[in-house]
């Protein structure tokens, strides 16, 4: 076991998918000898040459259809953008191409495509550059959407996302890229992108389904309100946000009662919203309480310190796990 950043974990999977597989390569700005905005290129195009590490021209939509062109030509491109906010300029590549490709061709061609999405707060870099873009491409039939947090989990998925068959968004927050956590020195096994939910913690009084910065966040905020309360909360993970480990939420709300969500996408239309809808359709049964969203706010994000004020803190978390646990709505409701 190793001791790495979320950073050095994306390297190393792109390292381990481009020894393994000569078929992987590499498209996005400055990711040669400056080893890409973030530093997650480095060393790469050093070692697999120039023909495998592409360094393309500040023309996102024009790369991004290249990349498509390539996936269904027999490559596996890892396409990145500087930030998450420049995949609109990709859009119509993702979205009306890559995405439609399998169906339209009938099953014929698939097209194996990773973009990868430097997202979210935390640098305090305004609003073209610091939104989560997620629930934007959630929509979307056709596309997967991987959503890791820890190094282990981030080398781990960002290898299964670039071996899966269908274009994959491959989400990673710019502020936890510092994050660090022990990593195996070899994957004995690269993960299915199926039923990829993981217990963080396990509880009998709530569940919490969090990932990135809201998942930190999440952990300290549920150690406080145990320590105050002496209720026990569980923690999920999912990693993979579509497809979604419905199952393995449902298990836990039947157990717990009771369901709180939280990432930093502003409220409206996030993708919390949607683990919700699919609770309460499928357990509204075994809820105790109206379940409880914790997010972002809703407007356009500040440029400096007053990003501080937008994303969802372990206080506004913890006060959300109280709401939650506070009253039996439904049976109140019923009576």
């Amino acid at each position: 076991m190793s001791k790495i950043s979320v950073l050095r974990a994306l390297n190393l999977a792109m390292f381990e998918e481009m020894t393994n597989d000569e078929k992987v390569i590499c498209i996005g700005e400055d990711i040669g000898k400056q080893g890409g905005c973030w530093g997650t290129f480095t060393g790469l195009q050093k070692q697999f040459g120039e023909n495998r590490v592409l360094e393309m021209p500040i023309a996102e939509a024009g790369y991004t259809l290249f990349a498509t062109g390539a996936a269904i030509g027999g490559y596996r491109p890892i396409v990145e953008y500087m930030f998450a906010d420049f995949g609109t300029l990709g859009f119509e590549g993702i979205v009306d191409i890559a995405a439609k490709m399998r169906y339209n061709s009938c099953g014929k061609y698939s097209c194996p495509v990773t973009f990868v999405f430097p997202h979210g707060g935390g640098a305090r870099s305004g609003c073209h550059h610091s939104q989560s873009v997620e629930s934007w491409f959630a929509n979307v039939p056709g596309l997967k959407i991987v959503a890791p947090t820890t190094p282990e989990d981030t080398r781990a998925f960002y290898r299964a996302a670039i071996r899966d068959d269908d274009p994959t968004l491959f989400l990673y927050q710019r502020a936890l890229m510092g994050l660090s956590g022990e990593v195996p020195d070899t994957l004995e096994e690269v993960p299915s992108l199926a039923n990829a939910g993981k217990v963080v913690k396990e509880g009998n009084d709530l569940t919490i389904v969090a990932y990135h910065r809201a998942l930190i966040n999440a952990i300290e905020a549920a150690k406080q309100v145990e320590e105050e309360t002496g209720k026990t909360i569980e923690i999920i993970d999912p990693r993979v946000l579509i497809p979604f480990d419905k199952e393995l939420v449902f298990k836990s709300v039947e157990k717990t009662g009771r369901l709180l969500v939280t990432h930093e996408a502003p409220e409206r239309g996030g993708f919390g919203a949607q683990i919700v809808s699919w609770v309460v359709e499928n357990c509204l049964k075994d809820l105790k309480s109206a379940p409880v969203r914790i997010s972002g706010s809703n407007c356009v994000i500040p440029f400096g310190e007053l990003e501080d004020y937008l994303y969802p803190t372990v206080e506004d978390i913890k006060a959300g796990i109280l709401k939650a646990l506070e009253v039996d709505t439904l049976k109140s409701v019923e009576a």
